[in-house]
Protein backbone atom coordinates (compact mmCIF):
# COMPACT_ATOMS: atom_id res chain seq x y z
CA UNK A 1 0.00 0.00 0.00
CA UNK A 2 1.47 3.56 -0.99
CA UNK A 3 0.60 6.68 -2.84
CA UNK A 4 2.70 8.57 -5.94
CA UNK A 5 1.67 12.00 -5.73
CA UNK A 6 2.41 13.91 -8.44
CA UNK A 7 3.00 17.79 -8.28
CA UNK A 8 2.86 19.87 -11.10
CA UNK A 9 5.60 23.16 -10.58
CA UNK A 10 5.20 26.40 -12.36
CA UNK A 11 7.00 29.59 -11.24
CA UNK A 12 5.48 30.12 -7.85
CA UNK A 13 5.99 27.16 -5.74
CA UNK A 14 4.51 28.31 -2.49
CA UNK A 15 1.37 26.62 -3.24
CA UNK A 16 3.09 23.60 -4.60
CA UNK A 17 5.32 23.75 -0.90
CA UNK A 18 1.96 24.29 0.74
CA UNK A 19 -0.50 21.38 -1.09
CA UNK A 20 3.03 18.69 -0.22
CA UNK A 21 2.36 20.20 3.90
CA UNK A 22 -0.95 19.42 3.84
CA UNK A 23 -1.58 16.61 1.55
CA UNK A 24 1.55 14.42 3.06
CA UNK A 25 -0.82 13.74 6.37
CA UNK A 26 -3.77 12.91 4.72
CA UNK A 27 -3.06 10.14 1.89
CA UNK A 28 -2.00 6.40 2.33
CA UNK A 29 1.54 5.94 3.27
CA UNK A 30 4.46 5.69 1.96
CA UNK A 31 4.38 8.50 -0.03
CA UNK A 32 6.55 9.21 -3.02
CA UNK A 33 6.85 12.35 -4.83
CA UNK A 34 7.13 13.11 -8.47
CA UNK A 35 7.01 16.72 -9.83
CA UNK A 36 6.57 17.69 -13.30
CA UNK A 37 8.27 20.69 -14.79
CA UNK A 38 9.30 22.77 -17.68
CA UNK A 39 13.43 23.61 -18.54
CA UNK A 40 12.39 27.06 -17.51
CA UNK A 41 11.06 25.62 -13.80
CA UNK A 42 14.34 23.78 -12.96
CA UNK A 43 15.16 25.93 -10.35
CA UNK A 44 12.05 25.98 -8.54
CA UNK A 45 11.62 21.99 -8.61
CA UNK A 46 15.33 22.44 -6.90
CA UNK A 47 13.80 24.53 -4.45
CA UNK A 48 11.11 22.64 -3.44
CA UNK A 49 13.06 19.33 -3.48
CA UNK A 50 15.29 21.26 -0.67
CA UNK A 51 12.24 21.96 1.59
CA UNK A 52 9.88 19.06 1.48
CA UNK A 53 11.08 17.78 4.83
CA UNK A 54 10.75 14.09 5.12
CA UNK A 55 9.78 13.44 0.93
CA UNK A 56 10.95 10.07 -1.20
CA UNK A 57 11.48 11.75 -4.22
CA UNK A 58 11.23 9.80 -7.53
CA UNK A 59 12.32 11.06 -10.59
CA UNK A 60 11.01 14.24 -11.72
CA UNK A 61 9.14 14.32 -15.31
CA UNK A 62 10.31 17.23 -17.64
CA UNK A 63 7.99 18.03 -19.96
CA UNK A 64 6.87 21.10 -21.84
CA UNK A 65 4.78 24.28 -20.94
CA UNK A 66 2.75 24.48 -24.04
CA UNK A 67 1.88 21.11 -26.48
CA UNK A 68 -0.48 18.91 -25.22
CA UNK A 69 1.04 16.09 -26.78
CA UNK A 70 4.67 15.87 -26.03
CA UNK A 71 2.86 16.47 -22.34
CA UNK A 72 0.26 13.37 -22.69
CA UNK A 73 3.38 11.17 -23.91
CA UNK A 74 6.14 12.58 -20.90
CA UNK A 75 3.23 11.59 -18.09
CA UNK A 76 1.98 8.09 -20.07
CA UNK A 77 5.47 7.09 -20.02
CA UNK A 78 5.84 7.38 -16.68
CA UNK A 79 2.91 6.15 -15.32
CA UNK A 80 3.66 2.65 -17.47
CA UNK A 81 5.72 2.35 -14.70
CA UNK A 82 3.75 2.20 -11.50
CA UNK A 83 5.33 -0.14 -8.62
CA UNK A 84 2.67 -2.84 -8.11
CA UNK A 85 2.68 -1.44 -4.19
CA UNK A 86 1.45 1.74 -5.37
CA UNK A 87 -2.42 1.35 -4.81
CA UNK A 88 -3.21 5.67 -4.88
CA UNK A 89 -1.93 7.72 -7.17
CA UNK A 90 -2.93 11.57 -6.46
CA UNK A 91 -2.42 14.72 -9.17
CA UNK A 92 -2.25 17.75 -7.94
CA UNK A 93 -2.37 20.40 -10.51
CA UNK A 94 -1.79 23.82 -8.80
CA UNK A 95 1.28 24.51 -10.39
CA UNK A 96 2.57 25.03 -13.88
CA UNK A 97 0.58 25.80 -16.98
CA UNK A 98 -2.97 25.04 -18.10
CA UNK A 99 -1.48 22.39 -20.94
CA UNK A 100 0.90 20.92 -17.99
CA UNK A 101 -2.22 20.61 -15.56
CA UNK A 102 -5.19 19.23 -18.02
CA UNK A 103 -2.79 16.67 -19.71
CA UNK A 104 -1.10 15.37 -16.68
CA UNK A 105 -4.70 14.54 -15.15
CA UNK A 106 -5.69 13.30 -18.64
CA UNK A 107 -3.17 10.96 -19.07
CA UNK A 108 -3.29 9.32 -15.61
CA UNK A 109 -7.01 8.90 -16.23
CA UNK A 110 -6.52 7.49 -19.07
CA UNK A 111 -3.46 5.17 -18.41
CA UNK A 112 -5.34 4.24 -15.10
CA UNK A 113 -9.21 3.18 -16.78
CA UNK A 114 -8.84 -0.40 -16.72
CA UNK A 115 -6.52 -0.40 -13.53
CA UNK A 116 -8.63 -1.79 -11.10
CA UNK A 117 -5.60 -1.39 -8.42
CA UNK A 118 -4.91 1.78 -8.34
CA UNK A 119 -7.15 4.79 -6.57
CA UNK A 120 -6.83 8.07 -8.92
CA UNK A 121 -7.37 11.48 -6.85
CA UNK A 122 -7.22 14.93 -8.40
CA UNK A 123 -7.28 18.57 -6.36
CA UNK A 124 -6.04 21.55 -6.66
CA UNK A 125 -5.80 24.68 -4.41
CA UNK A 126 -8.16 27.41 -5.00
CA UNK A 127 -7.53 30.90 -3.44
CA UNK A 128 -10.23 32.02 -3.87
CA UNK A 129 -12.34 29.45 -1.25
CA UNK A 130 -15.33 30.67 0.98
CA UNK A 131 -13.21 30.21 4.01
CA UNK A 132 -9.77 31.23 3.02
CA UNK A 133 -7.43 29.45 0.46
CA UNK A 134 -8.74 25.90 0.15
CA UNK A 135 -7.68 22.42 -1.12
CA UNK A 136 -10.43 20.78 -3.59
CA UNK A 137 -10.66 17.47 -4.94
CA UNK A 138 -13.73 16.32 -7.07
CA UNK A 139 -15.47 14.70 -4.23
CA UNK A 140 -15.29 17.91 -2.23
CA UNK A 141 -12.79 20.04 -0.08
CA UNK A 142 -9.84 18.22 0.99
CA UNK A 143 -8.22 21.07 3.66
CA UNK A 144 -10.91 24.07 3.99
CA UNK A 145 -8.14 26.65 4.87
CA UNK A 146 -4.49 25.87 3.72
CA UNK A 147 -3.40 28.41 6.31
CA UNK A 148 -4.84 27.02 9.33
CA UNK A 149 -2.16 24.93 11.42
CA UNK A 150 0.75 26.14 8.87
CA UNK A 151 3.41 28.16 10.75
CA UNK A 152 5.92 28.79 7.72
CA UNK A 153 8.96 30.88 8.53
CA UNK A 154 9.13 34.47 6.43
CA UNK A 155 12.29 33.74 5.12
CA UNK A 156 11.42 30.02 3.97
CA UNK A 157 8.59 32.09 2.49
CA UNK A 158 11.08 34.25 0.33
CA UNK A 159 13.27 31.39 -0.63
CA UNK A 160 10.68 29.23 -2.04
CA UNK A 161 10.18 32.12 -4.49
CA UNK A 162 13.70 32.98 -4.57
CA UNK A 163 13.77 35.45 -2.94
CA UNK A 164 16.06 36.43 0.21
CA UNK A 165 15.64 38.42 2.86
CA UNK A 166 17.74 41.28 5.13
CA UNK A 167 20.64 41.06 6.30
CA UNK A 168 22.38 41.76 3.30
CA UNK A 169 25.22 44.26 1.69
CA UNK A 170 23.88 46.79 -1.03
CA UNK A 171 26.03 48.84 -2.85
CA UNK A 172 24.53 51.98 -4.89
CA UNK A 173 26.14 55.03 -7.02
CA UNK A 174 25.19 58.24 -4.75
CA UNK A 175 23.53 60.24 -6.97
CA UNK A 176 25.78 63.71 -6.09
CA UNK A 177 29.07 62.12 -5.18
CA UNK A 178 28.46 59.28 -8.01
CA UNK A 179 30.66 57.55 -5.59
CA UNK A 180 30.17 53.92 -4.98
CA UNK A 181 28.30 53.13 -1.26
CA UNK A 182 27.73 49.97 0.67
CA UNK A 183 25.32 49.74 2.94
CA UNK A 184 23.58 47.24 5.23
CA UNK A 185 20.13 46.75 4.70
CA UNK A 186 18.84 44.62 8.08
CA UNK A 187 16.52 41.95 8.43
CA UNK A 188 12.60 42.70 8.85
CA UNK A 189 12.17 44.06 12.16
CA UNK A 190 9.70 44.81 14.62
CA UNK A 191 8.28 48.12 16.46
CA UNK A 192 9.13 49.31 20.21
CA UNK A 193 6.66 49.97 22.37
CA UNK A 194 7.97 53.66 21.91
CA UNK A 195 7.40 53.00 18.13
CA UNK A 196 4.14 51.75 18.46
CA UNK A 197 2.82 54.36 20.67
CA UNK A 198 4.23 57.27 18.48
CA UNK A 199 1.97 55.50 15.50
CA UNK A 200 -1.05 55.37 17.68
CA UNK A 201 -0.76 59.25 18.10
CA UNK A 202 -0.31 60.20 14.05
CA UNK A 203 -2.67 58.25 12.91
CA UNK A 204 -5.38 59.37 15.79
CA UNK A 205 -4.06 63.42 15.54
CA UNK A 206 -5.61 63.34 12.12
CA UNK A 207 -2.66 65.90 11.06
CA UNK A 208 0.27 66.04 8.16
CA UNK A 209 2.65 63.22 9.36
CA UNK A 210 5.67 61.82 8.19
CA UNK A 211 5.75 58.79 5.93
CA UNK A 212 7.76 56.73 8.83
CA UNK A 213 4.91 57.66 11.21
CA UNK A 214 2.42 56.43 8.85
CA UNK A 215 4.15 53.20 8.89
CA UNK A 216 4.14 53.37 12.68
CA UNK A 217 0.48 53.58 12.85
CA UNK A 218 -0.37 50.82 10.11
CA UNK A 219 1.73 48.27 11.83
CA UNK A 220 0.22 48.96 15.11
CA UNK A 221 -2.95 49.36 13.93
CA UNK A 222 -2.75 45.78 12.09
CA UNK A 223 -0.99 44.29 15.29
CA UNK A 224 -3.86 45.15 17.43
CA UNK A 225 -6.28 43.47 14.69
CA UNK A 226 -4.69 40.50 14.05
CA UNK A 227 -4.50 40.06 18.38
CA UNK A 228 -8.15 40.80 18.87
CA UNK A 229 -8.84 37.44 16.09
CA UNK A 230 -6.20 35.15 17.74
CA UNK A 231 -7.30 35.92 21.25
CA UNK A 232 -11.04 34.93 19.96
CA UNK A 233 -9.55 32.16 18.14
CA UNK A 234 -6.29 30.41 18.92
CA UNK A 235 -6.58 28.76 15.79
CA UNK A 236 -5.26 32.42 14.38
CA UNK A 237 -1.77 32.27 16.35
CA UNK A 238 0.12 31.57 13.31
CA UNK A 239 0.80 35.09 12.25
CA UNK A 240 3.47 37.63 11.89
CA UNK A 241 4.04 40.68 11.87
CA UNK A 242 7.14 43.08 10.36
CA UNK A 243 8.50 46.38 9.57
CA UNK A 244 10.85 47.45 6.93
CA UNK A 245 11.72 44.20 5.34
CA UNK A 246 14.26 44.61 2.44
CA UNK A 247 13.98 42.23 -0.33
CA UNK A 248 16.13 40.98 -2.98
CA UNK A 249 16.71 37.62 -5.38
CA UNK A 250 18.40 34.55 -3.83
CA UNK A 251 21.74 33.92 -4.41
CA UNK A 252 22.54 37.48 -6.25
CA UNK A 253 26.34 37.35 -6.38
CA UNK A 254 26.37 40.66 -7.78
CA UNK A 255 26.06 43.20 -4.72
CA UNK A 256 24.33 45.98 -7.40
CA UNK A 257 21.22 44.25 -8.05
CA UNK A 258 18.28 46.23 -7.31
CA UNK A 259 16.67 45.09 -3.84
CA UNK A 260 13.36 46.59 -2.45
CA UNK A 261 11.50 47.53 0.58
CA UNK A 262 8.29 46.90 1.83
CA UNK A 263 6.59 48.98 4.54
CA UNK A 264 4.72 46.31 6.83
CA UNK A 265 4.25 43.01 6.37
CA UNK A 266 1.63 40.47 7.69
CA UNK A 267 2.02 36.50 7.18
CA UNK A 268 -0.68 34.86 8.11
CA UNK A 269 0.07 31.40 8.03
CA UNK A 270 1.87 31.72 4.57
CA UNK A 271 -0.44 34.10 3.06
CA UNK A 272 1.61 37.27 2.74
CA UNK A 273 -0.08 40.77 3.09
CA UNK A 274 1.71 44.08 2.36
CA UNK A 275 0.88 47.60 3.67
CA UNK A 276 2.36 50.11 1.37
CA UNK A 277 2.34 53.54 3.16
CA UNK A 278 3.06 56.92 1.67
CA UNK A 279 1.57 60.79 2.59
CA UNK A 280 2.44 61.73 -0.50
CA UNK A 281 -0.62 63.46 -2.16
CA UNK A 282 -0.25 63.10 -6.19
CA UNK A 283 -2.36 60.36 -7.54
CA UNK A 284 0.26 59.63 -10.06
CA UNK A 285 2.75 58.18 -7.57
CA UNK A 286 0.00 56.71 -5.39
CA UNK A 287 -0.83 54.99 -8.14
CA UNK A 288 3.18 54.01 -9.08
CA UNK A 289 2.78 52.86 -5.23
CA UNK A 290 0.18 50.69 -5.69
CA UNK A 291 1.60 48.96 -8.73
CA UNK A 292 4.81 48.48 -7.53
CA UNK A 293 2.70 46.90 -3.96
CA UNK A 294 0.83 43.94 -5.80
CA UNK A 295 3.84 43.71 -7.85
CA UNK A 296 6.39 43.25 -5.10
CA UNK A 297 3.66 41.08 -2.97
CA UNK A 298 2.90 38.54 -5.22
CA UNK A 299 6.76 38.42 -6.33
CA UNK A 300 7.35 37.10 -2.82
CA UNK A 301 4.39 35.63 -1.66
CA UNK A 302 2.73 34.66 -5.33
CA UNK A 303 -1.18 34.99 -6.31
CA UNK A 304 -2.29 34.73 -2.64
CA UNK A 305 -0.82 37.33 -1.62
CA UNK A 306 -2.66 40.47 -0.72
CA UNK A 307 -1.74 44.53 -0.62
CA UNK A 308 -3.09 47.78 0.49
CA UNK A 309 -1.68 51.00 -0.18
CA UNK A 310 -2.49 53.77 3.07
CA UNK A 311 -2.26 57.16 1.71
CA UNK A 312 -3.21 60.85 2.52
CA UNK A 313 -6.02 61.67 0.06
CA UNK A 314 -9.78 61.33 0.05
CA UNK A 315 -11.43 58.52 0.08
CA UNK A 316 -13.19 58.99 -3.15
CA UNK A 317 -9.59 59.52 -4.73
CA UNK A 318 -8.29 56.75 -3.69
CA UNK A 319 -11.62 54.50 -4.58
CA UNK A 320 -10.83 55.85 -7.78
CA UNK A 321 -7.22 55.16 -7.93
CA UNK A 322 -8.12 51.70 -7.07
CA UNK A 323 -10.85 51.05 -9.96
CA UNK A 324 -8.11 52.27 -12.39
CA UNK A 325 -5.44 49.42 -11.01
CA UNK A 326 -8.00 46.89 -11.34
CA UNK A 327 -8.54 47.67 -14.95
CA UNK A 328 -5.39 48.09 -15.53
CA UNK A 329 -4.38 45.01 -13.96
CA UNK A 330 -7.18 43.23 -15.70
CA UNK A 331 -8.75 41.91 -12.09
CA UNK A 332 -12.14 42.29 -11.05
CA UNK A 333 -11.18 40.58 -7.42
CA UNK A 334 -9.30 42.83 -4.89
CA UNK A 335 -5.67 41.69 -4.19
CA UNK A 336 -4.57 45.34 -4.00
CA UNK A 337 -6.82 47.96 -1.99
CA UNK A 338 -6.00 51.74 -1.67
CA UNK A 339 -7.27 53.54 1.92
CA UNK A 340 -7.49 56.88 2.06
CA UNK A 341 -7.32 59.73 5.20
CA UNK A 342 -10.96 58.79 6.70
CA UNK A 343 -9.61 55.39 7.39
CA UNK A 344 -6.74 56.90 9.77
CA UNK A 345 -8.70 56.95 12.70
CA UNK A 346 -10.26 53.90 12.99
CA UNK A 347 -7.40 52.21 11.26
CA UNK A 348 -7.35 49.03 13.83
CA UNK A 349 -11.52 48.12 12.91
CA UNK A 350 -10.73 48.99 9.50
CA UNK A 351 -8.02 46.24 9.58
CA UNK A 352 -10.15 43.76 11.55
CA UNK A 353 -13.01 44.08 8.96
CA UNK A 354 -10.39 43.48 5.94
CA UNK A 355 -9.01 40.31 7.32
CA UNK A 356 -12.04 38.77 8.77
CA UNK A 357 -14.18 39.54 5.44
CA UNK A 358 -11.63 39.95 2.19
CA UNK A 359 -8.99 37.11 3.72
CA UNK A 360 -11.38 35.06 5.98
CA UNK A 361 -8.84 35.24 8.88
CA UNK A 362 -11.18 35.15 11.82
Amino acid sequence: MGTQLILTVGTNPLPVWVAWYHLKEKLPKPIQVRLVHTAGTVDERDRLESHFEGASFLDPIQTSAGDPKTVRSDISRILRDLSAKTTDLHVHYTGGTKVMGVETVSATEAQLRDNQNVRLQTSYLDPRGASGPTIVSREGPLVRDTRQNVDLEFNLIALLNGFTLGPFEHTYRDKETRRLETVVCPAPGTLSQEQLGEGWRAITAGKSITGELLEYGAYAALKDALEKISMNNSDRNNCKLFHSVHVQRDRAMNKNIKHFELDVVAVLGYQIVVVSCTVDSKQDMIKQKGMEAILRARQLGGDEARAIVLCSIDQNSAKLIEDELKDEMGSASEPLQVWGRNRWRGLPNEFCRYVRNDLHWV
